[in-house]
């Protein structure tokens, strides 16, 4: 990446936690927040400035060439050189990081339901996969806590709630947003408390965040506990999408090369922008015919 290039990208980031900075003070958000996100504009302001001063200029004059021709771990062919591992001798911390390492990334959704009692009920997921598209059904895996309390999105689908799932940005912000609604609840406590108020659906679903990329509005099918697992899947048949209103042909989505990324976890806890539209792509014919 060339030095103009750097200053570009910091530039933007000083721009976009000044922005940040802005609607968080507007919105009358912690402090504490606030002083992160200051600490990161500052930080970053400073690095920018060494940059254009040229004080970092050695770190550029390979442009980056040797560290893109690097091998990686994973992601080389293994070839013969290989270790073989049988999944049930790994302890379950080990088993689940190898998955959630290997099976990656993994798109995060949020899901919106109600509960028995009206409560609005936020919970971000990853275990998510489209089965069909005629009928169009989402697979989405719904698990129980270390104290064995399932979860209150199973309860509420079990209770007759409908279900929106919420489809996010890869940013920062839609990251804090998962940490936030992450945090084990009560289900008499609301994970809409302190947020952004919510969006109503023009359907008569749960209500979604505005920070939403799109949504699917869903109603449940079948629910299939898993084998030998605590987890139960959930299918949902998809009943409306809410999307942004651009102009497309027909009702195609936007072309691949303007989709911008989506927020996706790599590995158990990491959550980054997965990949982008218009990074080099291949595109499969050979089941055409």
């Amino acid at each position: 990446m060339s030095k103009d290039a750097v200053c570009d990208f910091l530039r933007r980031c000083v721009l976009y936690a000044d922005s940040s900075i802005n609607r968080k003070k507007d919105r009358d958000e912690e402090t504490t927040e606030i002083e992160r996100w200051t600490a990161y504009r500052d930080f970053t302001a400073y690095a920018l400035s060494e940059v254009e001063r040229g004080e970092l200029d050695d770190w550029f004059e390979s442009d980056g060439e040797a560290e893109r021709k690097r091998p990686s771990f994973i992601g080389e062919p293994m070839n013969d050189d290989y270790r073989n591992v049988d999944v049930d001798t790994l302890e379950h911390p080990e088993r689940a990081a190898w998955l959630s390492a290997l099976v990656a990334p993994r798109p995060v959704l949020l899901l919106s339901t109600i509960n028995k009692d009206g409560i609005a009920n936020l919970c971000p997921v990853t275990s998510v996969s489209v089965l069909a598209n005629t009928p169009p059904l989402l697979g989405i895996s719904l698990s129980q806590d270390r104290s064995g309390r399932p979860r209150d999105t199973l309860v509420n689908l079990q209770n007759g709630s409908k279900i929106t799932a919420m489809v996010l940005p890869g940013t920062w912000d839609a990251s804090l947003l998962v940490n936030q609604t992450a945090e084990p609840l009560p289900p008499d406590r609301s994970e809409w408390d302190g947020l952004t108020d919510p969006l109503e659906s023009p359907n008569g679903f749960p209500p979604h965040h505005p920070i939403s990329a799109a949504v699917l509005e869903c109603e449940l099918s079948e629910l299939h506990p898993l084998p030998d697992s605590v987890a139960t899947l959930a299918i949902l048949r998809i009943r409306n999408i809410l999307r942004p209103d651009i102009g497309t042909k027909r009702q195609m989505p936007p072309d691949a090369e303007t989709w911008r990324p989506l927020l996706a976890q790599f590995g158990l806890d990491r959550l980054t922008s997965g990949p982008d539209g218009a990074s080099w792509s291949f595109e499969v014919r050979s089941h055409r015919g």
